[in-house]
């Protein structure tokens, strides 16, 4: 039975290598149930680029907005357990959590708002203003503060910061004068965005220029003092025409006069009115065979409509000459999500997402069928990374992301009920666990995992799956056999205490991660069929500073900073490192050339999506401390420069 694969150790590394290959949906939706993923979806528009508010945020009217779009999946506290979060094949953020909340910067929540994250089937909010999206995220950080802690940290703020910040810590105190650099203004919208409760606690305790450290302050009131500061650039209680200070008035008043964690935000009393019929309108839905052949005219096109995550609404009609289907009279209800399906060639097709709005009268669907064909001359693995997580003392979890391509322009399907391709683990392994996917089917078979039909992709596909191998002697030999041509082989392995060696490796060099060194090693290109293989043997030695914490938690460290490490090589579209030439501080974004027989090159797609992402991504390990300053300043110009031809070439 196939497992799927722990999210402990790799779903933070699928979120930053899969910048490939991943469905867009056009609309603030999460896919319903049962839904086909579109099959070749219209180009991806831009990543949308950070924007400050310009007024400050209202968690009062992020309240209702949160309601709305946010607490069917994350709950009403944020705590992941919303109504549709057990649809999902994946937990649920619990971004009402005191821990995350902490560790969020307002900025990445932003960009998560806008952009959404599709790898956890979080859609885009494109329906959702600027303004409005800052409202939600000032209410979603309201879940974490309660009443008391911010009229507690009120007072502290007030005996501890007033008389340099000010009062309502614009940096406008008494004593602001007295320093020679200006107190931090923390109403800045810009300065906060970046900083998360973490950051901000670091400060405090430690001191920042001529702040002197407040060390002497307990911890949970430095914590406090934190939820104090984030509630300053929100819009301020009175502005509701309450003069209470935060903590004082209603029980359920939190920062902005949001509503307190816990409760529903109640929609403002109406006069009762009998409800309107819902709109109608017209669906067109436009069907188009990418492979070149006949449209599949007579087959039938399903028109499914969802109210929230359940099936409402369905009517079929046939496919006509020239491929464009109308169905006429169709009721709209504000929030409908509307999706075509339909079988070509013994494959399921589904087609983009339209979502109602209110002045919706018309919905465009396209959707886009290939020929079928059971020659796999097409498809190829243009990388195989391989790590390693050495969690259990007997064992040893081997883990391979694949990424899968098929360029032929038609599905490539099985001649009968076997997998298209099939991955073949090694002899001994145990324990399969697979990422999920939602354009792959994944199928068990007697000696490995089985992969379904591929359809063509002009990014390729990720699959990632783990398995077990017995360790009781630290030492395994692994051959790992691959069913396709395969351009490129990456392995990364901690260095200290563990050792590869095969014919096939070549060293690549080692970078330092999370105070751990890890060692890369490449192979050349693989023929189907071909195995890799390799001895592994050792344990990982790990810094004194890990040692002392509990071993469950020492491996997951040592897999966190393998993820870093996997991101710095992959996520942000880097090259193969030269076989024998490691640069310690710059990354080359250009082909890599060797003088050896061999030169292998990874080609990142230049669309305005995948440069947005390897800029978040960038962004994110500055952040962590994982990057020297200067490769990060030169890295991030020369991604903002290819964005803005990319923008340019566009328009």
């Amino acid at each position: 039975m196939i497992r799927k694969l722990l999210p402990r150790a790799l779903a933070p590394l699928l979120l930053m290598l899969a910048l490939t290959g991943c469905i867009s949906l056009s609309e603030d939706i999460t896919p319903p149930p049962g839904s086909e993923a579109p099959t070749a979806p219209p180009a991806t528009p831009a990543a949308e680029q950070l924007v400050f508010p310009v007024l400050p945020p209202d968690p009062a009217r992020g309240a209702s907005l949160y309601t709305e779009k946010c607490a069917p999946c994350h709950g009403s506290t944020g705590l992941g357990d919303g109504p549709d979060a057990s649809g999902l094949p994946n937990p649920v953020a619990a971004i009402g959590s005191i821990e995350l909340s902490r560790q969020a910067t307002p900025t990445d929540w932003y960009l998560m708002v806008a952009n959404g994250n599709i790898e956890r089937y979080m859609p885009p909010f494109k329906s959702l203003s600027v303004p409005q999206r800052w409202d939600v995220i000032a209410y979603v950080f309201s879940l974490s503060t309660s009443d008391t802690e911010l009229s507690q940290s009120q007072a502290l703020f007030a005996e501890q910061c007033a008389s340099c910040h000010g009062e309502r810590g614009r940096g406008d105190g008494p004593d602001a004068g007295e320093v020679s650099t200006s107190p931090i203004d923390f109403t800045d919208q810009a300065f906060m965005g970046y900083k998360s409760a973490a950051d901000l606690y670091q400060s405090i305790s430690g001191g920042l220029g001529e702040m002197h450290a407040f060390a002497d302050l307990g911890e949970d009131d430095r914590w406090a003092l934190t939820a104090f500061l984030r509630s300053l650039t929100f819009v301020a209680p009175d502005a509701h025409g309450a003069d209470a200070t935060p903590g004082e008035g209603a029980s359920d008043a939190t920062p902005g006069g949001a509503v307190s964690p816990g409760s529903t935000p109640q929609p403002a009393e109406t006069s009762p009115e009998t409800p309107a019929d819902p709109a109608v309108g017209t669906v067109f839905i436009q069907v188009v065979n990418e492979s070149g052949g006949n449209l599949p005219v007579g087959v039938e096109i399903v028109l499914h409509g969802y109210d929230g995550m359940e099936e409402t609404f369905t009517q079929i009609d046939t496919l006509p000459e020239g491929g464009l289907i109308v169905f006429e009279e169709i009721p709209m209800p504000e929030g409908r999500v509307f999706l075509a399906t339909t079988e070509h060639d013994q494959v399921a097709y589904g087609s983009n997402i339209a979502q109602v709005t209110g002045d919706t009268t018309d919905a465009n669907l396209s959707l886009i069928v290939y020929d079928s064909t059971t020659d796999t001359s097409g498809l190829t693995i243009e990388r195989l990374h391989v790590f390693f997580d050495f969690v259990n003392p007997d064992s040893v979890q081997v883990i391979e992301l694949v990424l899968l391509s098929n360029t032929s322009g038609q599905t490539v399907v099985a001649s009968d009920d076997s997998p298209v391709i099939e991955f073949e683990l090694p002899e001994g392994a145990l324990n399969l666990e697979v990422q999920e996917s939602m354009q792959l089917r994944f199928i068990q078979t007697a000696t490995g995992l089985g992969v379904g039909s591929v359809r063509p992709s002009a990014e390729p596909y990720d699959v990632t799956f783990a398995f077990e191998m017995p360790y009781d002697k630290k030492k395994v030999d692994l051959s790992l056999l691959v069913p396709l041509d395969t351009a490129a082989v990456i392995i990364i392995a901690p260095e200290d205490g563990v050792k590869l060696k095969g014919d096939q490796l070549q060293d690549g060099g080692s970078r330092d991660f999370q105070g751990v060194p890890y060692r890369t090693y490449n192979s050349g290109s693989l023929q189907a069929g071909e195995a890799l293989n390799f001895t592994l043997s050792g344990t990982p030695k790990l810094p004194s500073d890990m040692t002392s914490s509990a071993g469950t938690d020492t491996t997951t460290n040592l897999m966190i900073g393998l993820i870093a490490l996997g991101v710095v090589l992959i996520g942000t579209g880097i090259y193969l490192w030269q076989r024998n030439r490691i640069e310690d501080d710059e990354w080359d974004d250009k082909d890599a050339k060797a003088e050896g027989d061999e030169v292998h090159e990874m080609h990142v797609a230049e669309n305005q999506e995948d440069l947005m992402d390897a800029i978040i991504a960038l962004d994110d390990l500055y952040r962590a401390g994982d990057l020297p300053e200067e490769a990060y300043r030169n890295r991030r110009e020369e991604l903002k420069a290819r964005l803005k031809d990319t923008v340019q070439s566009d328009s």
